[in-house]
């Protein structure tokens, strides 16, 4: 990494973890309490959980570069999106895009049962028995499952690292050019920057599916806990309903933290073949970029372990909150970096197109590069791939 990539990437890494102090710092009662958005009126579902977090975030990130911006779906963006009017990726600003509080829903549900409000946050996550009590209520493992805090970063058009908390499990995951790791955060909370993860962090793998001809292969995790996500997932013909009904993993994931699935982290008993961004909102996707670009084998040989496909079918056009869940390349925030190469960038004019860039979305596979079910359904609708 360049030396002023590594300077963002500590930032983002102590942004996530004040995020996390914070929040571990919190009452219960004072997280579970409905905010109003910071004055703003027009999201009535935001509560302590997500704001303080948020408010951390961007405040760091913001002090550590003044000129970059940051989007949030609470806040939408601080900071312009000024553009000039040449097409040179190195023109434009710096972009943090962060979910503070994902899976907050299931966090929400995990503190209301505590019965006394008034402890600490901390407390409850301390306990032993919370991460078997958090498993029964939002799936295993907690590793993966777990309320996540994101921030990820494009610099010069193009994603470069990823920074993941996890509230439950207390572990840090960071995914940028020099690897990918896993470290669990020490309770005396000594200053964590890049080079701390990696000295001290282990090193986190994307293995080979073992058979890429049987359910393993199809086996999947994608969100349709709400109306209109089964009906794009269907839209897209990846699935029909029975095979839905038969090798969807899990319906409710995580949006982050759902690259996880693809890791070692995931049980060898039951293999995930490929996830889904079934029309989701790009805070919950643009987190897996970095780790698709980096991923490894852990015979590491130099090559990707990942793909990843955008997915869009010209007989088929669905919206939700006004905004087109599956894009054709016309309308799609991946733009080809060049007529020569099949490379692409963030098309981050596109971003100014909407009030709040945070609800940009888009319908994604990403699935390990030996599934060769997955990747030869791709090839054969014509879905196009994405690789920066």
């Amino acid at each position: 990494m360049q030396g002023v990539e590594i300077g963002h990437c500590d930032a983002a890494i102590r942004a996530a973890l004040t995020a996390n102090y914070t929040l571990l710092g919190s009452t219960v009662e004072d997280v579970l309490q409905a905010v109003d958005t910071y004055g703003k009126n027009d999201k009535k579902d935001t509560l302590g959980l997500d704001a303080r977090p948020e408010i951390d975030i961007v405040q760091i990130m913001r002090s550590y570069d003044d000129n970059s911006v940051v989007i949030t779906e609470e806040i939408g963006s601080q900071g312009k999106l000024v553009f000039t009017h040449t097409h040179d990726p190195r023109a434009f600003r710096t972009i943090y895009i962060s979910d503070p509080t994902d899976r907050s829903v299931y966090l929400k549900k995990f503190l209301a049962t505590v019965p006394d409000k008034n402890v600490k946050v901390k407390d409850i996550i301390g306990h032993e028995n919370t991460i078997a009590d958090w498993e029964k209520l939002g799936g295993s493992p907690a590793s993966i499952t777990g309320a996540f805090c994101a921030l990820s970063c494009i610099r010069h058009a193009v994603p470069i690292f990823s920074v993941l908390v996890n509230y439950i499990t207390q572990e840090l995951f960071v995914s940028c050019s020099a690897g990918n790791y896993m470290l669990a955060i020490p309770q005396d909370r000594p200053p964590i920057d890049l080079q701390y993860v990696r000295s001290h962090g282990a090193k986190l793998y994307f293995p080979a599916l073992r058979c890429p001809y049987n359910d393993d292969a199809r086996r999947f995790v994608t969100f349709v806990g709400k109306e209109g996500y089964r009906e794009n997932l269907l839209d897209s013909k990846l699935m029909s309903e029975n095979e839905i009904e038969k090798l969807l993993h899990y319906k409710e994931p995580g949006g982050p933290s759902r690259i996880l699935y693809l890791s070692s982290l995931q049980s060898k008993d039951k293999p995930i073949g490929f996830i889904l961004a079934n029309g989701e909102k790009i805070g919950e996707w643009i987190h897996w970029l970095p780790w698709i670009s980096f991923a490894r084998k852990e015979d590491d040989q130099g090559e990707a372990a990942l793909s990843l496909f955008e997915i869009y079918r010209k007989d088929q056009v669905r919206m939700k909150g006004e905004v087109l869940m599956s894009t054709a390349p016309f309308y799609s925030v991946f733009k080809k970096r060049g007529a020569e190469t099949e490379h692409m960038l963030m098309d981050i004019p596109r971003f100014s197109d909407f009030d709040n860039p945070s609800r940009i979305r888009a319908t994604l596979i990403a699935c390990p590069t030996g599934n060769t079910w997955a990747t030869g359904l791709v090839k054969q609708f014509g879905y196009r791939p994405i690789e920066f």
